[in-house]
């Protein structure tokens, strides 16, 4: 079984980061959001998580962590350069990535 921890760092405040290895392996996928998201959640989510949850908790499954989705959207967001005000319409596509993970 895959530990997603092993990505992580636990902040003091309890909060949680990418390990910044993990950040710079996306870099070269930046032009390509849903296959830095989709990389990305293999990385944040095991696979039973994938597969008995989804991004919003809809359809008989669970909701994915959702510290760890936030993680997955700020990062995403950062590598790939999306502006602020395109990240609302963006977020639509990136859960339909993750859910398809």
């Amino acid at each position: 079984m895959q530990d997603v921890n092993q990505y992580l760092i636990k902040m003091s405040d309890g909060s949680i980061a990418l390990k910044e290895h993990v950040k710079e392996s996306l870099l070269p996928y930046a032009g390509s959001i849903k296959t830095v998201t989709r990389m990305l959640a293999t990385k944040l989510f095991t696979l039973s998580e994938r597969v008995s949850g989804n991004c919003k908790g809809i359809r008989g499954q669970v909701q994915l962590d959702f510290a760890r989705l936030e993680l997955l959207k700020s990062t995403v967001f950062e590598v790939c350069g999306v502006s602020y005000a395109e990240q609302d319409k963006l977020w639509k596509n990136i859960t339909a990535a993750v859910d398809a993970v």
